[in-house]
Parts: structure tokens; sequence; C-alpha cells
């Protein structure tokens, strides 16, 4: 069974052949390449409180 890589590179090798890949293997190449270029994305979270009162009429908070 081939691996991921070991595709992309045939399929890039019948491509300069000249070889019909099709659209599945287009996309392939496309998915494998797009993939490999480092993320510049990072995760956040972020916690919204709205309407926090300071204090309230007992000390509370409400």
């Amino acid at each position: 069974m081939a691996t991921i890589k070991e595709v992309y590179e045939e399929l890039k090798k019948m491509k300069r052949k000249g070889v019909d890949i099709g659209i599945f293997g287009e996309s392939f190449i496309e998915m494998y390449e797009n993939d490999q270029e480092p993320s510049t994305a990072k995760e956040v979270h972020v916690t919204f409180v709205k309407n926090k009162k300071e204090g309230g009429f007992d000390g509370k908070n409400n």
C-alpha cells in the first residue's frame, strides 16, 4: 500500500510526462501542496462577559 507522499510523487511524475491525471489527480496534488505550506493561523480562546456589574446593591455582583 502506498503512502500519501508516494501517491503525490507518482501523480507529479505522470503529470510531467503529459499523462492526463484527471480532476482527482489535480485536486490531490493541490491538496498535498497546500497542506505542506506552514500555517500562519493561531488558535485563541476568548471569553466575553456582557453587562457584568461591579459590586451591586448587596455587593454580590448582581
